[in-house]
């Protein structure tokens, strides 16, 4: 395997938030880490900005992650929150932290993950999908799963 460089700097945060300037190997991100429901209900609008006119025929590719504390199988995902949602696009990463348990914000990305012109891409997401729509009623509309 090869190895690979990583460099993370703290640029500042309170209790509800910290952002971090990520590089590994050539690829630079801002990440913010959040648990504030408020501040990723920002982070969504910006990225729904930028496709609000559906008539110039853009397009988000957002990579979107869900962490669970314990193994993930259907037992689990129909039960037990992920603690941790992540959405990546460019140079941006939003990183939400589910705290507590039954602070999902569902209400947050109803249109988000239903937006026409936004795709999301991740790592096994049949799960992540299955998952949102079970236990909160969402739609991811537009997803393609990468194989491992």
């Amino acid at each position: 395997m090869k190895s690979f460089n990583i460099r993370s700097i703290c640029l500042g945060g309170n209790d509800v938030e910290e952002v971090f300037d990520v590089e590994c190997d050539n690829m630079h991100c801002i990440a913010t880490v959040t648990s504030n429901a408020a501040r990723l209900m920002d982070s969504v609008g910006y990225l729904c900005q930028l496709v609000s006119n559906p008539n110039t025929g853009a397009r988000l590719r957002v990579s979107m992650d869900m962490i669970w504390d314990k193994p993930v199988d259907d037992a689990v995902a129909e039960l037990d929150p992920p603690v941790t949602l992540q959405f990546c696009y460019e140079h941006f990463c939003g990183i939400y932290h589910v705290n507590p348990a039954d602070n999902f914000p569902a209400s947050s990305l109803k249109n988000f993950l239903n937006h026409d012109n936004i795709d999301f891409f991740g790592f096994e997401m049949n799960y992540k999908v299955q998952y949102l729509r079970r236990a909160h009623d969402l739609v991811v509309k537009n997803w393609f799963d990468i194989p491992i």
